[in-house]
């Protein structure tokens, strides 16, 4: 507002537009001033670069989010073996569930990578959380997954009788799970604790039960809404809640491809385990949000998921109605001027986190 007001309350004063760009070629500089010449809330000004014109900002559609992962890590891997470095390669998202994909892609590829803003998709908490649930249902004698969930959401199991369940099951060398039934049933665990454990406990049996006859994406979805995980977080006014309710969503959508539940976690296991092995070599490619990525640049820059409802968000559009768009479009503004000489826009005609047909829990 200051800066948009500054000639009307500084008359005499001289403008100076600063539109000499050195980073950009001239193409990628075209691009950006086209997207952001539509907001009306700027004083304006054109940018250009005394060097050559370069390659033209490509914009390549793709069938749904995996095929553009694919996409791109094979584009990446041929810019490798034309001696690019890729360090000078980045992945800007305008959301965060976006990286999972990628991730995996890079992993099967043997592609180093690193996420910069966050913990890798799998290594985050909410991510962490429902794999425990999955895993407890699954293998019963998953102490570890067992522990890190049976008070989360909070159910009034505390610290307490969680160490004394613990101690319970390495006396008499039995699973955390079914030390609890005994426990319960003899009164060891006082009422009110007791009721709520149980109810877990039953739940846990319930959803087992529903592994032969309900398609795994379905019953994940209603493991997370049953066990109350969802709605803990959908009720969360923290900045990060509703981030972490769309990593959830694409944690399900990431599913699809895999025959059980146990096959998906098996998976997950591999994926971890390469993860954790990590690497050495400091070329690696970024991965990172749109907004982390303010003030860097990089000689090729990926920009997937421009698509109507994921980017430009519609969230943020829901709630800033013109702002929101123009706040996206100098987003899309920053995306493209941090390439240096390659920008490719992409996006999926049928990304898997807008269908409605088995993730209705989550809407």
């Amino acid at each position: 507002g200051n800066i948009l007001r500054f000639e009307k309350d500084f008359p005499t004063a001289k403008i100076i537009r600063l539109e000499q760009n050195y980073r950009s070629t001239g193409h990628i500089l075209g691009a950006a001033g086209g997207v952001i010449a539509h907001n009306q809330g700027r004083l304006g000004k054109t940018l250009w670069s005394a060097g050559e014109h370069g390659d033209k900002v490509r914009v390549q559609g793709l069938w749904d989010g995996e095929a553009e992962a694919r996409f791109i890590a094979e584009d990446i891997e041929s810019l490798q073996h034309r001696k690019m470095k890729l360090r000078q390669m980045a992945v800007l998202v305008r959301a965060g569930f976006q990286m999972r994909e990628f991730e995996e892609r890079f992993i099967q590829l043997g592609i180093p990578y690193r996420v910069f803003g966050g913990p890798r998709f799998y290594e985050r908490a909410e991510i962490r959380d429902a794999l425990a649930y999955f895993r407890v249902v699954v293998q019963p004698s998953d102490d570890l997954a067992f522990e890190r969930i049976v008070n989360v959401p909070k159910r009034g199991i505390g610290e307490t009788t969680i160490k004394s369940i613990h101690a319970e099951a390495r006396r008499i060398g039995q699973p955390m799970t079914e030390t609890s039934c005994s426990m319960v049933k003899s009164g060891a665990i006082k009422a009110k604790t007791g009721a709520s454990l149980d109810k877990l406990l039953s739940d846990f049996m319930r959803w087992r039960t529903l592994l032969a006859t309900t398609r795994h994406t379905e019953l994940a979805a209603q493991i997370l809404d049953e066990s109350g995980y969802l709605s803990m977080w959908q009720a969360d006014k923290s900045p990060e809640a509703q981030g972490r309710v769309e990593n959830l969503k694409e944690l399900i959508a990431g599913m699809e491809e895999f025959d059980s539940l146990p096959a998906f976690l098996e998976h997950v296991a591999l994926v971890m385990e390469t993860q954790g092995a990590g690497t050495a070599n400091d070329d690696y490619v970024s991965l990172m949000t749109l907004h982390g990525a303010k003030g860097l640049e990089f000689d090729c820059v990926y920009l997937p998921g421009w698509e109507e409802g994921l980017f430009p968000s519609q969230k943020t559009m829901d709630e800033n109605g013109i702002k929101g768009l123009e706040e996206e479009r100098r987003l899309a503004y920053v995306g493209l001027t941090r390439a240096k000489q390659r920008a490719t826009i992409s996006f999926a005609a049928n990304r898997r986190i807008n269908r409605r047909d088995r993730l209705h829990r989550f809407d």
